[in-house]
């Protein structure tokens, strides 16, 4: 047995309560190199008086026996759900591997002999303890988010409305060359217009860039927290928007960008003028008194973009400095402006922009604020990576999950792709991620494949639409809250950032209406089989560039290749009756499958 490959890491993602009287823990140990695992678990304070002497409670035989749930690159991984009525317990594992039995709790790792060392296995103290489950730890995030279809909308390119004024872009006159100063009148109340459209797709939450006051298109670079954008409309028309759509049963979440605000922020121009002296000077990360030391144009904006400016800013841009949030005035302020469009405007989520290079202790701050107006709000951050340190139930509900985005990229779009994967990589990259967070927190994340910061889903599959099918077939049979980006519905292309962020095609001759017709069905099939939102995952095939994977009765099969595919059924469902669930059509499981290229199953178990 190899035992540096066996870990456990007690109160973590590898042992936490699922509820007040569950807990889940997870074993990882080397790639097929145990036969089998018993958990030991009881409560540290329950003992019996049996044959005239105390037994702990944990003691009792058989043994609760762990599942292997999930294989990666070099690992084999165990759960179990154990209850625990006294919310109370210390464990410890067992672990069998031909003729020899090892026990591993927190202080040791020895093989043991289980009817001569009974005084040791029986020690608690070398058990793991998770001491109590308060209520208050439990990861507390919206019921609702799990079965909510997302759209995205970028403001300025989603639909200019009638009552739009002059002064703007022809909407949709430009499709190539996109810049971020090119204005072309998408508003809010066009928005209100296409509230229809979205129903009839299935859309019951949008997400919105920012939409505050700002100098460019893309509104990063926020001027007025407190304002909508007179581009877009008023305050009156936002708060008119967001009665529509939650008359139309859509939830509305808009972004929030406090890492960094614009050049023309008020706070950042008074530093401007009056420097130290400024008493929002403390509010940025000034470096130097001389900081504004490159050319402005005629406006007093920077006239240059390739400098290293001496004030600290986003992604080394002079136009947005970054804010203290550790500052009081600043963090008031921004507190202020997270609860002001809760409360007065009923805003269902905030999508906190570069949350990752923000304080934890703001993060705390804000949530604290936010759900003391509101406590089903839901909170995602933009974090690119494993978010594990914002994920413990005191900062984010979820992150954009471009952690299964990458996998997704790789495997099946190969467009200008330097890392693709294979289908069995791309099983363990999966797993990992199942593994890498609580079930509880999983199951909100907010999944993406396509946004305003990547590159068009139907571009990087080379314009082949089938792979977009089957892109988006897994993340809306995923665990956590599918999102689309506006346009990917129809088909619409573009490159990286700014090119991604193209009008919206409102002529039905110049749509997809195919893949539209695809991604109502997609939608549907989701509400309607509550096991696509399910987390677990249980994988009957990977190689070849084949997936068959379960979701409860749901099986689906997905062919990543160029040439027709004649594959085997899953043993365990041969002879069975199961429904073709796009074609609403039963069948009986035979030994071999048919699949197009780039083609896929969905089938249900009867």
């Amino acid at each position: 047995m190899n035992l540096a490959a066996i870990r456990h890491v007690p109160k973590s993602k590898m042992a936490y309560a699922f509820n007040q009287s569950k807990l889940h823990i997870f074993l990882q140990t080397a790639k097929n190199d145990v036969d089998y695992i018993e958990l030991i678990i009881g409560d540290p304070f329950e003992w019996r008086y049996e044959d005239g002497k105390y037994v702990w409670s944990g003691n009792l035989f058989p043994l609760e026996k762990m599942e292997k749930v999930y294989e990666t690159e070099l690992f084999d991984h165990f759960f179990i759900e154990s209850g625990t009525l006294s919310t109370r317990s210390k464990y410890a594992f067992l672990l069998h591997s031909k003729d020899k039995t090892y026990f591993y709790g927190c202080r040791h790792l020895k093989e043991v002999d289980i009817k001569k060392d009974l005084n040791f296995i029986h020690d608690l103290a070398g058990y793991f303890n998770y001491p109590y489950i308060n209520e208050e730890d439990l990861i507390d995030s919206p019921s609702w988010t799990k079965d909510t279809v997302w759209y995205q909308i970028f403001l300025d390119r989603f639909n200019k409305s009638i009552d739009q004024k002059e002064g703007y872009l022809p909407f949709g006159s430009i499709t190539d060359k996109i810049k971020n100063n090119m204005f072309f009148g998408g508003d809010l109340k066009g928005v209100i217009e296409k509230i229809p459209y979205l129903v009839d797709l299935g859309i019951t939450g949008i997400y919105f860039t920012p939409i505050f006051k700002a100098y460019s298109a893309h509104k990063y670079d926020t001027e007025d927290y407190f304002t909508i954008d007179p581009t877009f409309g008023t305050n009156d028309d936002f708060k008119a928007m967001v009665d529509a759509c939650h008359k139309a049963g859509i939830k509305v979440m808009l972004d929030a960008v406090f890492n960094h605000c614009g050049w023309d922020h008020p706070y950042f121009q008074d530093v401007i003028k009056n420097k130290r002296a400024s008493k929002y000077w403390d509010c940025f990360y000034i470096l130097e008194d001389n900081f504004i030391d490159f050319p402005l144009d005629k406006n007093g904006r920077p006239a240059v973009y390739n400098i290293t400016p001496k004030y600290k800013t986003f992604a080394m841009t002079p136009f947005m400095p970054k804010l203290n949030t550790s500052n009081p005035i600043m963090e008031k302020y921004l507190l202020d402006v997270a609860a002001y469009w809760v409360k007065e405007y009923d805003i269902d989520g905030w999508r906190l922009d570069v949350s990752n290079e923000v304080s934890h202790s703001f993060w705390r701050k804000f949530r604290q604020v936010v759900r003391a107006i509101k406590p089903d709000l839901y909170i995602i951050g933009e974090n690119w990576d494993d978010s594990t340190p914002w994920l413990q139930g005191d900062q984010f509900d979820a992150v954009m999950n471009y952690e299964i985005s990458y996998p997704l990229w790789q495997f099946i779009s190969t467009y200008k792709n330097s890392d693709p994967i294979d289908a069995e990589m791309f099983k363990y990259r999966v797993n990992n991620l199942l593994l890498s967070y609580p079930k509880t927190v999983a199951i909100n994340m907010f999944n993406l494949v396509s946004s305003h910061d990547t590159m068009r889903i139907k571009t990087r599959c080379d314009n082949d639409v089938r792979k977009v099918k089957l892109i988006y077939l897994f993340i809306f049979s995923f665990c956590g809250s599918p999102a689309i980006y506006y346009g990917d519905e129809i088909g619409m292309e573009g490159d990286h950032d700014p090119d991604n962020r193209r009008c919206m095609i409102w002529d039905e001759s110049k749509q997809d209406l195919s893949l539209l017709s695809f991604f109502k069905n997609l939608i549907k099939l989701r509400k309607n089989n509550p096991e696509f939102t399910m987390v677990d995952i249980t994988w009957h095939h990977a190689k070849d560039g084949i997936l068959i994977y379960q979701k409860g009765s749901i099986y689906i099969i997905i062919n990543n290749n160029q040439e027709t595919k004649v594959i085997d059924f899953p043993s365990d469902l041969i002879g069975k009756y199961l429904i073709d669930v796009e074609q609403n059509i039963a069948l009986l499981a035979k030994e071999k499958i048919e699949l197009s290229p780039y083609g896929y199953k969905i089938l249900k178990l009867i």
